[in-house]
């Protein structure tokens, strides 16, 4: 093997184990720029995703993820350890009410003690409240503890979105050690329907707080299911119910009916979380500030592509020498 070839090889596996540079930007739709999949499940337009490797997660808009930052605007949710559950909290409360992604906390267990200062205890949680387990509680991290973000309340069950796994799920409320409670989060929007019923996001007899093209179902000022309207919400006269707008002629959405609701009241299982999916969850440090690492499992597998070339070149070289000696 010549220098030339040796040197032309080598270029080779430098640029095979270059990343190509990731696309910046906003879009109409969720775009992981990450891992390039589509979100598991999403809560007022903010996805979660689910795990796929160790990376940092940055976002400009709570939609849109990158593995560093696009400049201005950009916010780091995740410190090094991918798609988790301390990062679709910070994620979400950041870009929903405009909490602070610095926590100066190491695991997610420890939200209860250490919170931004718009952040306090609540006893009453309501949609948009973080759920804290402790560590070992209803299945969560021996070591770390879990967090999720609160979609649907009842007198003894938590409806909610989260990562790690990235799923919607239904724990009873005994589980948590504290609920959080942002001071802009205005809460369950039917807290201020007149009566029961149907009513859109955007009806103006609802509080505020409601996702518009969403169709809530609200019993007893609570919200029991809530249903994306593919093709628009109208809001009915005073006393009517708001229904799910009826899609164009020829068009393959569903119709209202076959809409499905988010109610996650048919899956309330033994307040444990479901198991994760395979490959099972890796590292859950998410950070939402400089210095701090916490999340919900600590388990590392992280992987050096830049060690692994140089073992390979070396190798290469070695082999290089060796031709050479025997001539």
């Amino acid at each position: 093997m010549s220098r030339k070839s040796l040197t032309s090889l080598f270029a080779i596996l430098v640029v095979a184990c270059s990343s190509a540079p990731e696309d910046v930007g906003q879009s109409n739709a969720p775009v992981d720029y990450i891992c390039s999949e589509a979100p598991t499940v999403t809560l007022d337009g903010i996805p979660a995703y689910a795990f796929c490797g160790n990376t940092y997660v940055w976002s400009n808009n709570g939609v849109d993820t990158k593995s560093a930052s696009g400049g201005s605007g950009w916010v780091r949710t995740e410190g090094g350890y991918g798609y988790q559950c301390v990062e679709y909290a910070i994620r979400y409360t950041h870009f929903k009410f405009g909490t602070s992604v610095g926590w100066g906390i190491n695991y997610a267990d420890q939200m209860c003690a250490t919170h931004p200062a718009s952040m306090s205890k609540t006893t009453t949680p309501v949609h948009g409240d973080l759920m804290i387990f402790g560590a070992g509680s209803c299945g969560a991290s021996a070591q770390a503890g879990h967090v999720a973000v609160v979609d649907v309340v009842s007198a003894t069950t938590v409806g909610v979105v989260q990562e790690n796994p990235a799923a919607k799920h239904t724990y009873n409320r005994s589980c948590a050690s504290c609920f959080l409670h942002d001071a802009k989060n205005v809460g369950d929007p039917c807290t201020a329907a007149p009566k029961d019923g149907l009513y859109c996001g955007q009806s103006p007899r609802l509080g505020p707080g409601g996702t518009k093209d969403t169709l809530y179902d609200c019993v007893a000022g609570a919200t029991k299911t809530k249903t994306a309207c593919a093709s628009g919400c109208t809001v009915e006269a005073p006393g009517t119910d708001d229904t799910c707008t009826a899609p164009d002629a020829g068009s393959d959405a569903s119709s209202p009916g076959d809409a499905a609701p988010t109610s996650d009241a048919a899956i309330i299982e033994d307040a444990s979380p479901p198991p994760a999916p395979p490959p099972p969850p890796q590292d859950d440090a998410g950070t939402g500030g400089v210095g701090t690492d916490g999340g919900c499992s600590m388990a590392s597998t992280h992987t050096n592509a830049n060690g692994f070339v140089a073992v390979l070149f070396g190798a290469i070289l070695l082999a290089y020498r060796r031709r050479r000696d025997r001539r």
